[in-house]
């Protein structure tokens, strides 16, 4: 006898994924207390503590509550399949059920669109939770499992963690267009630390950019930061600074319509690789496998 349904599944899945009651309410459009009491009821009837209640923090999932997030997003999947016909095996076009990805902030504008629309053409009852966030969130996340796949640079992953190769992009500098520098093919970092710098005040991401300069033995004595990658554009444009990225819009220009002139790096620096990567919390749901089989297929992602 099955003492448990499939919408406290949901409920339960959703509250893992957003790390709150009030958002897995409204990602679901359902009241709080219809969420609190589904999660209650589960807990009762397995048995089992599935969250840890923090002021701070939010949800957070206990083991239990982890081993169990991977068998109820298979369950939800097999259930969804089974309501569209299409209990056809990852590969089939009647794939049903919940696709969670997190993306890194700078990054998921220019490839998340793309992947999304392009897998649910192939397979369009799948619905997706999708999630931006700054490095060491999509790290927190996917390895939580509140996110089964992310989408980010190849930074501070553990070797064990399988990992498909989307884009690999190499640093380049912003000048404003007026810069002593903009008209030179190139420029190097020496050039470029005597500079007021503009950084994204983001972790990892700030320290990643600044290590570009020490590997060379520089230190940039000015710096200016920024939360975001379009303020950071801004200031450039309007000659307050310069600044290094790996991502660059199809459009050199501020969001004012500034230009910004982007120089490669005349140094030595390996390019950074955009990644598509899976959580190692637990077994991936049939609909996570899909996906990175169709991103491999349609040429999108390749293994690291």
């Amino acid at each position: 006898m099955i003492d448990f349904s499939f919408r406290q599944l949901e409920y339960f899945v959703a509250a893992a994924e957003h790390g709150s009651i009030s958002a897995a309410a409204r990602a679901r459009h359902v009241s709080q207390p219809s969420v609190s009491l589904a999660i209650a009821q589960l807990e009762e009837t397995l048995g089992e503590t599935l969250f840890r209640r923090q002021v701070s923090r939010g949800l957070e999932l206990t083991p239990a509550g982890q081993q169990l997030l991977g068998r109820a997003r298979d369950i939800l999947a097999l259930a969804a399949g089974l309501t569209v016909g299409g209990a056809q095996g990852a590969g089939g076009r009647g794939l049903s059920g919940q696709l969670s990805l997190t993306c890194f902030q700078d990054l998921g504008a220019y490839y998340a669109p793309r992947l999304l629309a392009g897998f649910r053409r192939e397979h369009p009852h799948v619905s997706v939770t999708l999630f931006e966030a700054d490095l060491v969130a999509v790290h927190r996340t996917l390895s939580a499992g509140k996110a089964e796949l992310a989408l980010t640079y190849d930074l501070g992953f553990d070797q064990r963690i399988a990992r498909w190769v989307v884009a690999r992009l190499a640093p380049h500098a912003l000048l404003p267009a007026g810069h002593a520098l903009a008209g030179q093919a190139d420029v190097s970092l020496a050039e470029l630390a005597s500079e007021r710098l503009i950084l994204e005040d983001i972790a990892q991401t700030r320290e990643y950019f600044l290590s570009l300069f020490w590997a060379h033995g520089l230190r940039p004595q000015r710096h200016q930061y920024t939360q975001t990658f379009e303020m950071q554009r801004g200031l450039v444009a309007h000659g307050y600074g310069v600044a290094l990225s790996c991502t660059r819009p199809a459009g050199d220009h501020s969001y004012d319509g500034e230009p910004i002139v982007c120089l490669p790096l005349r140094d030595a620096v390996a390019p950074q690789r955009v990644v598509l990567a899976r959580s190692p919390a637990m077994r991936p749901s049939p609909v996570a496998e899909a996906f990175i089989q169709w991103a491999c297929e349609a040429g999108h992602a390749a293994p690291a």
